[in-house]
């Protein structure tokens, strides 16, 4: 497949086309078992999408009007998510937010759609609870509605990370994320804790509220009998890797904070990245590192630029926990 001539067909940038390789092996995909737009109320209710992106996606639904690439598209996300089910691991998507046609911004979600069907029966096998089936997909909508916050237009940005959870990679328990992964000998060197070849819960914190401590234990005191369940393994140990554990963030924030409150859980390891494109992404919803662009509204926006403006730089922590 010439994806240089596909992303060109897609309306893409050209720096895109190599994201395009993780659909290649779908050159004929078969239709997505999409329903008619007028049968669709089900599974739109059920990944929580905001009106307007619910009202756009049925103006968009697709139709054989569609151009052959964007169809293309559609068919092989979909095909790509059903070869990955039950695939432990992360598997690149393609960067679709250049794409000015909002068809192929939203393959993906149309690819999700139709896939739906498939998440509920894995996580009805495996003995997932049905709050925590409707808490993952929930996810779907609420990344589409920040991928409109970030650029203005329907889309999804990162369908790589909605692609875990319809691996049956990550589960939405409470007020955090499980990812279900496992350790390899030398990830973390020295912390007897985190040795190789042990089942691990990667930890994520969606943007769905405050970051409350009562919310955090709940969701802590129940991840374990429900990873044991859907894994069949005791899962004991979980990590962190996130901005949210940078303890620069101590000189911002005042010490009863929900965020320092939530970094006092942690046991820190010794590896660090760059942090200041997420915190761009995450505290701003801004798909770049821009200060000139944004406005702080909040002590946690004016200390991101405080130390941005001193010469520093976010770094990503990675910590671990003992689950309960």
């Amino acid at each position: 497949m010439d994806l240089s001539a596909t992303a060109r067909a897609l309306g893409l940038a050209a720096d895109a086309a190599p994201t395009l390789a993780s659909l290649a092996d779908f050159p004929a995909p078969e239709p997505a078992p999409l329903p008619p737009p007028e049968a669709a109320r089900g599974v739109l209710d059920a990944l929580a999408f905001d009106e307007a992106d619910r009202a756009d996606l049925l103006a968009l639904w697709p139709a054989p009007d569609w151009p052959d690439t964007a169809r293309w598209l559609l068919d092989a996300c979909h095909a790509r998510v059903v070869a990955d089910q039950g695939r432990p691991g992360w598997v690149d998507w393609p960067d679709l937010t250049s794409a000015d046609d909002a068809r192929v911004r939203c393959a993906p979600v149309y690819a999700f759609l139709a896939a739906t069907p498939l998440l509920r029966e894995q996580h009805r096998r495996r003995g997932v609870p049905a709050d925590v089936t409707a808490a993952t997909l929930a996810d779907v909508g609420r990344h589409v509605a920040k991928t409109r916050r970030m650029y203005g237009r329907v889309g999804l940005d990162l369908p790589v990370w909605i692609a875990l959870h319809y691996r049956g990679s990550l589960l939405e328990v409470g007020r955090l994320q499980y990812e279900t992964a496992r350790l390899d000998d030398g990830d973390f060197p020295g912390v007897a804790e985190l040795a190789g070849g042990q089942p691990l819960a990667r930890l994520h914190i969606p943007a769905s509220g405050p970051l409350a401590p009562e919310a955090v234990d709940a969701s802590l005191a129940r991840a374990r009998a429900v990873l044991a369940a859907v894994t069949g393994q005791e899962v004991r140990v979980a990590t962190c890797t996130s901005w949210l554990l940078d303890p620069q963030l101590r000189r911002y924030l005042p010490a009863g904070s929900n965020i320092l409150a939530f970094q006092d859980r942690f046991t820190l390891t010794d590896r660090v990245g760059p942090g200041d494109a997420d915190v761009f992404r995450f505290v701003f919803e801004c798909p770049e590192v821009a200060p000139d662009r944004v406005e702080p509204a909040s002590r946690l926006q004016r200390g991101v630029l405080d130390l941005l403006e001193r010469g520093g730089s976010w770094r990503v922590r990675t910590g671990w926990l003992r689950l309960p």
